[in-house]
This record gives C-alpha cells, sequence and structure tokens, in this order.
C-alpha cells in the first residue's frame, strides 16, 4: 500500500543537482580531476586494495541520487551499523528504513527505501544472496540481461551501475580499456583524455574500487556536505546517459 507524503518530504533539502553529466572535452577531465584530487586528500585509503561493493553502491546512489554524496554516505552508514547483515536488512518493511533515515530530510524518502527493499529483495532471489561482485567480470550482454531480470532497479540505477562498471574497468584492469572508454564517449587518440585518465588510475590504485565516501563521517548523524561528489560519482559523470531515469 502506498504511504502518504510525510511532513519531511515536505521539508526536504533543496540543492543544485552536482550529478549532470559532463561532456567529452578538456575542460571536463580538468574538472573532474580537480575534484578527485579535493575528494581523496580527505580519505585514507585501506591497507590493502579492496575489491568494489555493488551492492554499496546501489544503496548509495537511491538515497544520494540529486544530492551531494554525503546523504548517501551518511544513509549507509545507519544501515549498515543497524542491521546485523544484509539478509536481516533484506527483509526490512521500507517503513522501518524511512524512520531509521527520516532527519536527512532526503526527498522521496519512503519511495526510495521501497525501491531498495524491492530492488534488494529481487537480487537476492536471482543471485541467492545479496552479492553483485558477479558484474564486476560479467561481459556487457550478462550485465544487461542480470539488471533485465531484476526490473525493481529502477533505470536510473541500472543505469548508475552500468556507468559504474565501465569506470572501474577503465581505471582498473590491466587488460586493454578501449572498448570500454569509447562506451563514454573517450578517444583513444584524444591525448587529454589519456592524460587524465592516467593521473586518476595513479590517485585511486591505492584504493583498489571507486570510493563512495567523501570524508569522515561527523557527528549527530550530519551528512558530510564538504565535497558535492565521491571519487565514484565525479567520474560517472563522464559517462553519457547517467542521468536516466524511469
Amino acid at each position: 500500500m502506498a504511504k502518504k507524503k510525510s511532513k519531511d518530504d515536505a521539508a526536504a533539502v533543496s540543492v543544485p543537482d552536482p550529478r549532470q553529466p559532463l561532456p567529452p572535452e578538456p575542460a571536463s577531465w580538468n574538472l573532474v580531476y580537480a575534484g578527485l584530487e579535493a575528494v581523496v586528500a580527505d580519505l585514507s585509503p585501506p591497507v590493502e586494495p579492496k575489491v568494489p561493493d555493488f551492492v554499496e553502491c546501489l544503496l548509495h546512489i537511491y538515497f544520494a541520487d540529486g544530492l551531494p554524496c554525503g546523504y548517501g554516505q551518511e544513509a549507509r552508514r545507519r544501515i549498515a551499523e543497524s542491521y546485523v547483515d544484509r539478509n536481516e536488512f533484506r527483509v526490512t518493511e521500507a517503513y522501518e528504513v524511512e524512520d531509521l533515515l527520516r532527519d536527512l530530510a532526503i526527498p522521496g524518502l519512503f519511495d526510495r527505501c521501497l525501491a531498495v527493499r524491492e530492488s534488494v529483495a529481487q537480487i537476492y532471489n536471482d543471485q541467492n544472496g545479496v552479492n553483485l561482485t558477479f558484474l564486476r567480470e560479467a561481459g556487457i550482454s550478462d550485465r544487461n540481461t542480470f539488471f533485465q531480470r531484476v526490473p525493481a532497479v529502477r533505470p536510473h540505477v541500472a543505469t548508475f551501475l552500468q556507468n559504474l562498471l565501465t569506470v572501474d574497468e577503465i581505471v582498473f584492469s590491466d587488460k586493454s580499456t578501449l572498448r570500454a572508454q569509447q562506451r563514454i564517449g573517450i578517444e583513444p587518440k584524444d591525448t587529454a583524455a589519456q592524460q587524465f585518465l592516467e593521473r586518476a588510475r595513479v590517485l585511486l590504485k591505492p584504493f583498489g574500487h571507486l570510493p563512495l565516501e567523501v570524508g569522515k563521517h561527523l557527528g549527530g548523524g550530519k551528512p558530510n556536505l564538504t565535497h558535492a561528489l565521491s571519487p565514484a560519482c565525479l567520474l560517472v559523470r563522464l559517462a553519457p546517459g547517467g542521468k536516466k531515469r524511469g
């Protein structure tokens, strides 16, 4: 049963959307790299590079879409601290997650919580677990087929994950990434673009994945708004179709 809009929705934050796609040109490379340097300076890389957690990426964009990444970071922190594991979170009702996050005043919060619950349930049914690690090694056709099997994953979230997977490949793969670059509109002979990618690879190599964080968690449950976007979301801005919605 659909839930009525809460008073918190009416008082939701209203900020410019920082996620609009950028054209593949030198100004974009410079803008994104400057953002990457600034955010990474406030992050501590793991002792050993970590593999990406694409379920976290899914949760992140559901709660941060249209907002600074600090909202997604704080939402994910609360969920991780409030539930023993993802299996417990999987069977939690959407209104319970809404109550957990209500003070963040995220626009359309209940709808986002419901979408998360439905998405996680379908992922579990498809994979017999809440895990998307397989997507990193899957081919494009297999990724597309998977998202067709889990229609609860909203189109803008599927597009975000697809673009994130492409960028992850470009930054961390030891194999040729020319096809992946072309998927997001980067020309192999574009010297400025290749220089940008090489600098980004060096900067992010210690992490082993594209961080979703923008800095340390703040006290009092406040979202960290020091930087608008995380390294992952900064790079996804370079992918065409990054703002498709459904």
